[in-house]
């Protein structure tokens, strides 16, 4: 669960450190992305996550990804996770339980999704590899590299940005033991009048769910 919300939470992003040549270019478009995600007062994704496995598995999942500030709900297999910038509620549906939490805005180590925009000011290296076209758009493809390749668990995570719109549109994790994850980002809706009470758990409309504080 840890890893696939460290995918999840790069579905928007930003600029990182410095690698090599055509390092300008990269820093110039993803500061573009960066800025424009930024201005927007909300985020509303849609996507698909495939994992394939070095034993030839391939599973595929669709979830959706809602931001608003320090506010996110994030839809990912049988989870769904409420944040309000405070609490963070991890419904686990099938086991009809909610785990409560406080959000620990000083440690790193939080995978949370709110943070996406500064989470690669530090850390990663980035080359830019080239423009392409796929799936009929224009593309660029950023590769970044962890800068302590020992403590993560990615040897590679790579970018491909649409050219047109600015915008990620798909991220491809090649992890250390063999594991790929691909996110493809199928709608991005921007700007939607999202109401607070969106990102809280609502235990009125779950009754028979447990509550886990952990607080």
């Amino acid at each position: 669960m840890k890893k696939l919300l460290s995918i999840i939470s790069v579905l928007a992003i930003c600029s990182g450190a410095v690698f090599g040549q055509n390092t300008k270019n990269a820093k110039e478009i993803l500061d573009k992305v960066s800025q424009k995600t930024k201005s927007y007062s909300s985020i509303n994704i849609g996507y698909t996550l495939v994992h394939t496995s070095p034993q030839g598995a391939n599973d595929k999942t669709n979830g959706t990804l809602v931001m608003k500030g320090q506010k996110y709900k994030l839809s990912i297999l049988d989870n769904v996770l409420y944040c309000d910038g405070k609490t963070l509620w991890t419904h686990m549906v099938e086991e009809k339980e909610v785990v409560v939490s406080n959000v620990d805005n000083n440690d790193s180590d939080v995978l949370n999704p709110a943070k996406v925009l500064t989470m690669y000011e530090k850390g990663f290296k980035y080359k830019f590899i080239q423009d392409r076209f796929e799936a009929s758009r224009a593309i660029y493809v950023i590769d970044l590299y962890p800068e302590d390749v020992a403590n993560s668990e990615y040897s590679k995570i790579r970018l491909s940005i649409d050219k047109d719109k600015s915008q990620l549109w798909k991220v491809e994790y090649s992890a250390k033991d063999g594991n790929k994850y691909t996110i493809t980002v199928n709608t991005f809706k921007v700007n939607e009048q999202i109401p607070d009470a969106s990102f809280t758990f609502d235990k009125a409309k779950n009754p028979s769910v447990k509550i886990i504080d952990e607080r």
